[in-house]
């Protein structure tokens, strides 16, 4: 697990790209969720923001919204309690006592790995001096890994090529289907991540492969319209990336042999 801190002055701002929304409320985001609230009584985000900005106008800290996001793994799966979890020993180790600041958290599900954003009111509501700020890098680094080691966050369950991950009820048929889908291309030796993408959409697999220099990073599947991780159908991106190359390896090696 790793945290990204930044400071602001605006908790409109920031708490409508929270909830995925932009200041004229046009949903941006789409994919999230509000997971935790503390001493905030409204639940939309124009009533969170407010109620922030009225707390923090009587100091005379000048910008006192403190917005960090909280990211695990590609290969982690929390659990939204495990999330909710993680974001309450977060503040408390980072000074923010929830007895006594304003917090508010979202989980996004924009990208491929799990993460959440935390929004806390810098000035406390008992009217004390507002939440340090400085060596928030240094102190971001500790505080993770401290929480990962007490939560087991680090002690992720290896994946064996091939096996099957538990998923809810409703996905069970798609990850099979998607588990069967891809062997059969990789027993076809499919080769690059666009001849495996090419053949999983024959079965009427939606594709989801996120590249870097030509290679499989991140991967997610759709089929008839139930999404899945890539993990959840018994192939990290890793893991493919692995079988193309060898498929690739074998290809060229036979090429040789006859003399092409």
């Amino acid at each position: 697990m790793i945290a990204k801190t930044t400071i602001g002055s605006s908790f409109l701002g920031a708490i409508n790209y929270g909830a995925g929304h932009s200041l004229d409320g046009k949903e941006i985001e789409g994919k999230l969720e509000l997971l935790l609230l503390h001493n905030v009584v409204s639940q939309d985000p124009l009533g969170i923001a407010l109620e922030m900005q009225q707390e923090a106008a009587g100091s005379r800290c000048k910008r006192p919204v403190w917005h960090s996001s909280l990211s695990w793994k590609p290969e982690e799966n929390p659990t939204q309690e495990q999330m909710i979890e993680a974001a309450n020993r977060y503040c408390t180790k980072m000074g923010a006592d929830p007895k006594d600041h304003q917090i508010a958290v979202y989980q996004h599900r924009d990208k491929p790995h799990n993460h959440i954003h935390i929004y806390i009111n810098r000035v406390p509501t008992d009217g004390s001096k507002a939440l340090e700020t400085s060596h928030n890098y240094a102190r971001n680094v500790r505080i993770c890994k401290e929480i990962t080691q007490e939560l087991g966050f680090a002690k992720v369950e290896k994946l064996e090529e091939g096996k099957l991950r538990n998923v809810a009820e409703n996905q069970k048929e798609a990850q099979k289907f998607v588990n069967l889908a891809i062997k059969g291309a990789l027993k076809q030796k499919c080769k690059t991540p666009e001849d495996l993408e090419w053949r999983l959409k024959e079965k009427r697999i939606d594709c989801k492969f996120t590249l870097e220099e030509g290679k499989i990073k991140y991967s997610s599947y759709s089929y008839q319209g139930v999404p899945i991780k890539g993990q959840d159908v018994g192939f990290t991106a890793k893991q493919l990336q692995k079988r193309l190359e060898g498929n690739h390896d074998i290809q060229l090696h036979k090429s040789r042999q006859i003399g092409f």
